[in-house]
């Protein structure tokens, strides 16, 4: 993130862009008038809200409910940031989508894999700790 930070300040510097300083008041248009919201808040809440809201509008607009679901689904078995964004309920959610492939038995199991899955990814074992894909893991359970 510094990185960027960087390059979008040099970037000003080189082209005379001034660089506002975020605990300033914000003061919107060419008013000058007293303002009790910083250049950080507009910018957050006015921006970068409004960009997020719009994407996730697009997003559900082109996605139905089971295609959400694949995509939450693969996104839980990433183990970037020793599986930070791992939930079981969700993996759990996505192999409903292939009913010949799971049946209700097999359905339990995969929740009691799941939970010793987590256990020993995010156990002490070093091969698992600076994993960056799935394709990493892959590798790694060869």
């Amino acid at each position: 993130m510094e990185s960027l930070l960087d390059d979008v300040s040099s970037f000003c510097d080189m082209h005379d862009i001034l660089i506002p300083k975020m605990d300033e008041s914000y003061f919107p248009g060419k008013s000058k008038r007293k303002s009790n919201v910083c250049y950080s808040h507009y910018l957050r809440v006015e921006i970068f809200y409004v960009v997020i809201n719009v994407q996730l509008q697009e997003l559900n607009e082109r996605f139905d409910v089971v295609s959400s679901d694949l995509l939450l689904g693969m996104a839980s078995l990433s183990p970037v940031n020793s599986f930070a964004n791992f939930d079981k309920d969700r993996i759990v959610t996505l192999a409903k989508c292939y009913p010949n492939e799971f049946d209700k038995l097999l359905l339990r199991d995969l929740s009691y894999q799941l939970d010793t899955f987590i256990i020993h990814m995010r156990g002490d074992d070093p091969k698992f700790s600076n994993l960056q894909g799935i394709k990493d893991l892959a590798k790694e359970l060869k």
